[in-house]
């Protein structure tokens, strides 16, 4: 049986083009240690009655050896 190991990051800069590169190297960097990108969950918050996405959960997993 396959056991898997996870791993949740804070992502808090926005997932746009100006941010891209940033976001692109960080996941290239995890999946360089064997961590695969399962999900990303947004964290979204009411600020100054609208609403918007103060920073994303990463969730990673890689298989345990």
């Amino acid at each position: 049986m396959i056991k898997w190991e996870y791993l949740v990051e804070t992502w808090t800069l926005s997932i746009n083009t100006a941010d891209r590169e940033e976001f692109e190297q960080e996941l290239n960097e995890y999946g360089r240690d064997g961590w695969e990108l399962v999900t990303i969950i947004p964290n979204v918050g009411d600020y100054n009655d609208s609403i918007s996405i103060a920073c994303n959960q990463l969730v990673f997993k890689r298989k345990v050896e």
